[in-house]
């Protein structure tokens, strides 16, 4: 799971970290990766949208909590 402190928030730090899995995934020659995540991530989920995630389809809810799968292809 994605968390920066709140007393970090805003300085990219979120995007730092994503970019770093994603260039990871591609060193791993891996062909797409996936995430899931949760309407309440309302920094986290434009985020992912803006960098190219797609919602793939809703999860079933954990605990009442909805859950859904993001795909980038890389």
């Amino acid at each position: 799971m994605l968390v920066v402190d709140p007393v970090d928030r805003g300085t990219g730090l979120g995007h730092a970290l994503t970019s770093e899995c994603l260039a990871r995934a591609r060193h791993d020659r891996c062909r797409t990766i996936a995430l899931h995540t949760i309407p309440i991530m309302t920094v986290a989920l434009p985020m992912y949208l803006r960098m190219g995630f797609s919602k793939v389809h809703d999860a079933p809810p954990i605990h009442g909590v909805p859950y859904a799968v993001y795909t980038k292809a890389l």
